[in-house]
């Protein structure tokens, strides 16, 4: 009995663990594409390693969105021989239960995890935690990619709250060909279904369709995820994920 319908289309980050879940795909019948993931690099900064430095006086509250920025935030704490642990002095947020795993497994504690990354909606959950009346008093920092905001920044200004946002890494574009390709076959309606196996997944593709959000980028193709958390991560970019149906992958 095959696992997976035939002559179905699907695409895929190239990664070498995949070559094992690529063979059945293909021996189904089916088509997969390949694609390179985006990479990322630490942005090199005196003042934003000072910044980072002085995190535990100088803030109340840090806002993760997502995993980059919790692993490129704690390798510039660990290069300056800070603990982790004093870390818990601070409130934070996570965008999402894939961050709160990130900061899990370095044993830190996300005071709010949210379930969706809309600003609105994220903005009313931290609200509803804090208090309206208090967030006036409350300094905040937001470490992120060069290239991406949420929009959260301007919200708690507007709150009255004072907000840092600082940039501590990049992702690095792969070549206009590449993202081309992906552009067209997913618009042109060839991938029928795109399969996440991270986080860093999500963010890539996120990166690929960017100006457009993903949920539209991904309106006319099955977007599935080969664990329960990458599925909620894609439920948290308002896309309706469905599980990989394979031998494989049972989580």
């Amino acid at each position: 009995m095959k696992t997976f319908s035939p002559a179905k289309t699907y695409a895929i980050f190239a990664n070498p663990a995949h070559r094992k879940l690529i063979s059945e795909l293909e021996s189904s019948g089916s088509k997969v594409f390949q694609f390179t993931a985006l990479k990322t690099e630490k942005i090199e900064s005196e003042t934003a390693a000072k910044i980072i430095g002085n995190v535990l006086e100088e803030y109340d509250w840090i806002i993760f969105e997502d995993v980059y920025s919790v692993d490129y935030f704690l390798e510039i704490l660990e290069e300056q021989g800070t603990d982790f642990y004093e870390l818990d002095a601070l409130r934070v947020l996570a965008y999402g239960e894939a961050v709160a795993d990130r900061l899990r497994f370095v044993r830190l504690h996300a005071d709010i995890i949210t379930k969706s990354r809309k600003t609105n909606k994220v903005f009313s959950t931290l609200i509803s935690y804090i208090g309206e009346s208090e967030i006036a008093k409350l300094n905040f920092f937001i470490p992120k990619a060069l290239e991406y905001g949420s929009g959260l920044k301007d919200k708690l200004i507007e709150s009255q709250a004072r907000v840092t946002e600082l940039s501590i890494y990049q992702m690095l574009t792969t070549d206009k060909k590449e993202t081309a390709k992906i552009k067209a076959l997913i618009k042109g309606g060839a991938i029928d279904e795109f399969i996440f196996t991270s986080p860093e997944d999500v963010l890539s593709l996120t990166g690929y369709a960017f100006p457009e959000i993903l949920s539209e980028f991904l309106s006319e193709t099955t977007a599935s995820g080969t664990n329960e958390t990458i599925r909620q991560t894609l439920s948290e970019n308002d896309l309706n994920p469905t599980k990989l149906n394979n031998r494989i992958y049972q989580k």
